[in-house]
């Protein structure tokens, strides 16, 4: 169980129509450690009305979300949430207010560039937003950026200050609305040269995609690529598929999946067992 830090909402707004800042605080974040990693993210811990002893830790009440911008000094961190749906998240940040209780947990990360490698190709839909502006802020003046983001609507095209070169294409699809085109855009890039490092977080039955595509069209190292499933288009089916899985093919995927392992590594062993299963 990683730990849980309870904090309050300081405040929260909108950033476009469909992504929304809330801003939490509190004395736990003072022992609260970020990776140091552009994407990293927590689990926020969203209580019922009447939560139960030790809410925090319940992860049927968590959603992942990116740690926007950390500010070691109030102590606060910045999330920003798209909110086009109805779930527990979305609800919760279009009606956070100051002094509202959530919990938060450790801080994970996935963006690792390898030491030397200046190029990136950045891929996202809007749940991967924060990430890629996070990314491009941090970024070095010596950096060189392609980013493909695929939006709700062309209104919830921020602004992505950097000291990187960045070039940037925005295209309105998938994000639940439709079909995603971020693979089939993928398909008409040219293929990454040398060192260029791939990151790609979306959907995840396109995430899934976008890993097979690269495996079998731009065959790279595992270093150089890392792909995030962030949210399901089809979460309560998913749900349904696994806790209908027996305790054995549980525990196949447990064994399957080594932390000491890179992730991308354990996927090349888990993608084949979870087709095996139908996931």
């Amino acid at each position: 169980m990683t730990d849980s830090f309870v904090v309050t909402v300081a405040g929260a707004e909108q950033i476009s129509p469909n992504l929304r800042r809330v801003t939490l605080t509190g004395e736990a974040l003072r022992t609260w450690e970020s990776t140091g990693q552009a994407d990293e993210f927590v689990h926020v811990h969203i209580p019922d009305a009447e939560p139960a002893e030790g809410w925090e830790d319940d992860h049927d009440i968590a959603r992942h979300y990116t740690i926007r911008r950390w500010n070691p000094q109030v102590p606060s961190v910045d999330i920003d949430i798209v909110t086009h749906g109805h779930g527990r998240g979305a609800s919760w940040a279009r009606e956070a207010v100051e002094g509202d209780a959530v919990a938060i947990s450790d801080a994970h990360g996935y963006y690792s560039p390898p030491e030397g490698s200046t190029r990136r190709l950045l891929v996202a839909d809007a749940t991967g937003l924060p990430a890629v502006a996070r990314i491009l802020e941090e970024a070095t003046p010596d950096e060189t950026f392609d980013v493909l983001i695929e939006l709700i609507s062309m209104d919830d095209a921020i602004a992505l200050p950097s000291p990187a070169t960045v070039n940037v294409e925005w295209r309105v699809s998938g994000n639940g609305r439709g079909p995603s085109a971020l693979v089939s855009c993928m398909e008409r890039m040219d293929e990454p040269e040398g060192d260029v490092y791939v990151w790609v977080a979306c959907e995840s039955a396109q995430s899934r995609r976008a890993r097979k595509f690269i495996k079998e069209t731009w065959p790279r190292h595992y270093t150089l690529y890392r792909i995030v499933g962030y949210w399901h288009v089809d979460a309560e089916e998913q749900l349904r598929k696994w806790e209908a899985l027996t305790d054995a093919q549980r525990e196949r995927y447990m064994e399957i999946w080594d932390e000491n392992r890179p992730d991308e590594v354990n996927w090349e062993e888990l993608e084949p067992y979870l087709q095996e299963l139908g996931l």
